[in-house]
């Protein structure tokens, strides 16, 4: 590698490192077309123990080893490059039978700011990388025409903050997708590098560290064993025992579970907001399920606060005594269970997007626990499309984020939806799922779709289940329930 040593000139100012083979100085030659154009230089150590290293001024920026580049197993993938973060490490590689290994010349950059605080983390993408102004990575840039012919890179930085930044810094700019990283055995308690490797564990561990390094991950492409196991369902009872699978021919089957997406689609006046209310009652004392409630078409006192104490009571709560115990238990139990995404209280408040809504619901996941979201109706939160969306297009934005939010909380998560005009004017039976105003994604992509007719002459209320994604969580089917409309609710 034409490692030599050198001393300081004292015949001159200049102070400039001339070879000398008693000198105190190391000198790495950094070569390309085996002349040398730039150099690192190793002095004694200071009295702590730290190193002393500079570099020749003016030098080239390029790899420590950079003749390997032009070698034509890169180039057709038989072998990779291993980039390591000193010149020790790329011996320390070359040493263990590895020929293709380089380091880059400054070594890693800090992962913290100049107060201590970390800082964050790499981005995946190189968007923000000007090749013309990246001057800590300007050895890439000055052997782009090389690097870009290689088709594997193994990178072998050190073990520690600065190593995985100068890691991930390498890989953004390579390209993730070439890169792989390695794996480091235990090395009594130092900091993990390709030469303590080499001293400690020996040769073949350093190679058998590259040949199964791992892959870097790139987003959107897994092998199965990269999925977790997803949990099993555990479907639960709505609180309407009717609805409970199995169930005869023709009826309606549903049943409740976490971390999916339901829509409620019904004419104003049909019931559907009362339905839902209950339903989230029914799951909170049934289940202990925490509710999040977005309401913005009804106020939550008196009317959505009357629904839950009707609900809890199994009675009109307007005939009950306002000392009596039953009514402060159904409060204590509203309190316990619900909170409520409302402007109500501050009228000031920014008008609510879906956005507003999840971040909200984020924060009842952290610190109440929630496990299901209502949002109820869609069409009154403000809707802000992208320039040249359509309203298809937006809905299906919307819905990717729901559904996300769902899985990625493991809540469920149920959105109330009008029907389109003409849906609105249709007769009894006869509204369908595809009527939902604004968009067919609305039972396309949901979990469950549910359809609530109501009959007020006859005092029912028909509840559809026109779509059920998962089998064990309902079948398709019709049930019809008693509707009080003085308690404004549905019988068990």
């Amino acid at each position: 590698m034409g490692i030599y040593s050198a001393r300081r000139d004292d015949t001159g100012d200049s102070g400039a490192v001339i070879p000398d083979a008693s000198g105190d100085i190391l000198v790495f030659p950094y070569l390309e077309n085996e002349a040398e154009v730039a150099a690192k230089y190793r002095g004694r150590p200071r009295a702590d123990g730290s190193k002393v290293l500079w570099q020749r001024a003016n030098g080239r920026r390029t790899f420590y080893n950079a003749d390997v580049l032009d070698d034509p197993k890169l180039s057709d993938g038989s072998a990779a490059l291993v980039i390591t973060e000193g010149e020790p490490d790329c011996l320390a590689v070359l040493s263990a039978g590895y020929p293709f290994a380089v380091s880059v010349p400054d070594g890693a950059p800090p992962d913290k700011d100049a107060h201590g605080n970390k800082l964050p983390p790499v981005p995946e993408t190189a968007d923000d990388v000007d090749p013309n102004n990246d001057d800590k990575y300007r050895f890439l840039v000055n052997n782009w025409e090389r690097l870009k012919k290689i088709k594997r890179f193994i990178l072998m930085t050190d073990d520690d903050g600065p190593g995985h930044r100068l890691r991930d810094e390498l890989a953004r700019r390579l390209g993730r997708v070439r890169c792989s990283f390695v794996t480091y055995p235990d090395c009594g308690g130092k900091k993990p590098d390709a030469n303590e490797v080499l001293i400690r564990h020996g040769a073949s561990t350093v190679v058998d560290m590259i040949a199964n390094a791992t892959p870097y991950p790139v987003k959107g492409i897994y092998r199965m064993s990269e999925f977790p196991d997803p949990p099993a369902m555990q479907p639960v009872t709505t609180g309407w025992g009717r609805l409970d699978l199995p169930v005869q021919e023709g009826m309606a089957g549903l049943m409740m579970d976490l971390g999916l997406f339901m829509t409620v689609l019904g004419i104003p006046g049909s019931g559907k907001s009362t339905w839902t209310t209950q339903l989230a009652a029914n799951l909170a004392r049934a289940h202990g399920w925490n509710i999040g409630i977005a309401t913005f078409e009804m106020k939550v006192k008196p009317y959505m606060q009357k629904l839950l104490r009707n609900a809890y009571l199994g009675e009109p709560a307007s005939g009950v005594h306002p000392f009596d115990p039953r009514l402060r238990a159904a409060d204590q139990f509203i309190e316990q269970r619900f909170m409520f995404m409302s402007c109500e209280i501050d009228d000031d408040a920014e008008d609510p997007t879906i956005d507003w809504v999840l971040d909200r619901a984020g924060d009842a996941v952290v610190r109440f626990g929630l496990n299901v979201l209502i949002i109820d109706p869609w069409n009154e939160l403000e809707h802000h499309r992208r320039r040249d969306e359509s309203l298809t297009e937006y809905v299906g934005r919307a819905i990717k984020k729901l559904k996300r939010f769902a899985r990625v909380n493991n809540v469920l998560v149920i959105v109330v939806i009008h029907p389109t005009k003409e849906g609105g004017l249709k007769g009894a039976g006869s509204l369908s799922l595809y009527d939902a105003a604004d968009s067919s994604h609305w039972v396309n992509k949901a979990d469950y779709g549910i359809k609530i007719e109501s009959d007020h002459q006859n005092q029912q209320l028909t509840v559809e289940v026109g779509k059920v994604r998962h089998r064990p969580t309902g079948r398709r089917g019709s049930t019809i329930f008693e509707y009080i409309p003085e308690m404004e609710l549905i019988s068990q």
